[in-house]
């Protein structure tokens, strides 16, 4: 794995970005975006990132909607995305998936389980392509 990945966090809960923050910081670069319309913004002014992790209900533009604007995208198609949601009812996870989600961890949740799916699915990236790029 590479030494520093960069991982962008869509999530309106402050806490929750401080908690996301505070759990990834050592393995990881970590940029946090408000809502799914900051984050596309940040990655359309050329930021790299590896990873995304989205929240579902956000203001100005939702998880879904980002994650539809993700894989339209010819640049951001490919990106690993993980939904982080209250919802945890089955529909709505398989929803998810089916949108383009490549995982889906309910809330409340473990940090440190976050932190090891980033890492597992990353690793899993990595293997198939050689690397992220």
């Amino acid at each position: 794995m590479k030494s520093l990945y960069h991982v962008l966090v869509a999530e309106d809960d402050p806490f929750i970005r401080k908690v996301l923050r505070q759990t990834l910081k050592d393995e990881f670069e970590v940029t946090t975006k408000e809502n799914g319309i900051e984050a596309v913004s940040w990655l359309e002014e050329g930021n790299p990132v590896d990873i995304i992790l989205s929240d579902i209900q956000m203001p100005h533009m939702d998880g879904k909607d980002l994650i539809r604007t993700l894989r339209a995208s010819p640049l951001f198609q490919k990106l690993p995305i993980i939904i982080l949601s209250t919802f945890s009812d089955s529909d709505t996870r398989i929803k998810f998936l089916k949108l383009g989600a490549d995982d889906y961890i309910v809330k409340p949740f473990n940090p440190i389980e976050v932190k090891t799916k980033i890492r597992s699915l990353l690793r899993r990236i990595e293997t198939q392509t050689g690397d992220l790029s």
